[in-house]
């Protein structure tokens, strides 16, 4: 069961929930919470990482820097297919749950605290699932939503919050069959996508977010077009931004355009080859699309040469070794097949 919840597109695994729109604690650094986000979006973490720092720095009694630095360290971890920040990740997002919590404990009803602490609790919830840990995820993750529900009661004009709560109802209604037996979950995906759509219309933070998530969902229901396009708005938006390769890449194959997709994929691994954070499995996946693209053109000498390559993939760790046996057991077939013609 957890495998199957785990095994989530990109908005999930890739991109943040939710991000806060509004900055009504104190001090309002909204330019460069801007800035991060942008630089997030086009994969530039480090950069990233050093904007929020400057935010928590300069902001100590805001949420918003921990909040930023906990979201860009999920995205990096998610992008690099690691744990390795893990702990750095729970220490900032706790420290925003503590933040939060203790201010509206002592009586602040600012809707930002709500949208922060929501957002804190959905991001946990959502790394926790991830990692393996399904009900503690999905139970942090509800609690997190409630929250932004709340935020939204106490100020209608936040649509960003939207984004995160549309994910949760579209993905729990996904999932509805593995988990049905918690008493709070749903199929509302529907309503979801109709807060996802909410937030591209109206939403200032969140609307990529909510782009990138709708454009999953679209993949998810087969309709491969209209998640090309969206996810092709992203990519004008955000050029070369992973994320929204991943997703174009998808939708193509899906769509059998496989022209199209080797060239996606193909930058997709130019990127991930010169990003710093290669540990195999996203080069392995990016090959193995490219083989099965290839070999479905009739093009057999790239088809064995994306095979050969991912045979001779170096891997630095069992986790992964273990996620791409399926990779290589699939190059090893399709070489046979090519060696019989």
């Amino acid at each position: 069961m957890a495998k199957q919840f785990i095994i989530i597109p990109a908005i999930v695994v890739l991109l943040p929930l939710a991000v806060p729109g509004q900055e009504s604690i104190n001090s309002r650094p909204d330019s460069l919470i801007d800035e991060g986000i942008r630089r997030t979006l086009l994969c530039e973490f480090d950069s990233a990482m050093a904007v929020f720092q400057k935010i928590t720095d300069e902001n100590p009694g805001n949420p918003a820097g921990p909040f930023y630095l906990a979201a860009t360290l999920q995205s990096k971890m998610m992008d690099f297919e690691t744990d390795e920040w893990a702990a750095e990740f729970y220490r900032q997002i706790d420290r925003v749950i503590r933040m939060t919590e203790a201010k509206i404990k002592a009586g602040d009803r600012d809707p930002s605290l709500y949208e922060y602490l929501g957002s804190a609790y959905s991001y946990r919830g959502l790394f926790e699932a991830k990692q393996g840990r399904l009900v503690r995820g999905v139970l942090h993750a509800h609690k997190g939503v409630g929250y932004l529900e709340e935020a939204l009661k106490l100020d209608s004009s936040m649509v960003d919050v939207c984004a995160g709560i549309g994910n949760y109802k579209y993905w729990a209604g996904h999932f509805y069959k593995y988990l049905k037996w918690l008493p709070f979950i749903s199929d509302e995906r529907e309503a979801g996508i109709r807060l996802i759509r909410l937030t591209l219309e109206r939403g200032r933070r969140s609307r990529w977010i909510g782009v990138n998530s709708l454009g999953w969902i679209e993949f998810d229901r087969k309709k491969f077009k209209a998640g090309l396009e969206l996810f092709e708005s992203g990519l004008r938006e955000f050029p070369a931004s992973r994320f929204f390769l991943w997703g174009a890449a998808d939708c193509a194959f899906g769509m059998e355009d496989y022209p199209l997709a080797t060239d996606l994929y193909s930058q997709l691994l130019s990127s991930i080859q010169s990003s710093g954070g290669r540990n195999g499995y996203n080069e392995a996946e990016c090959r193995f699309k490219m083989m099965k693209a290839f070999a479905a053109l009739g093009e057999d000498e790239k088809a064995a040469l994306q095979a050969g390559a991912i045979l001779e993939l170096k891997i630095p760790s069992m986790a992964v070794e273990s996620k791409i046996r399926k990779h290589r057991k699939a190059a090893r077939e399709c070489l046979e097949r090519l060696e019989k013609k």
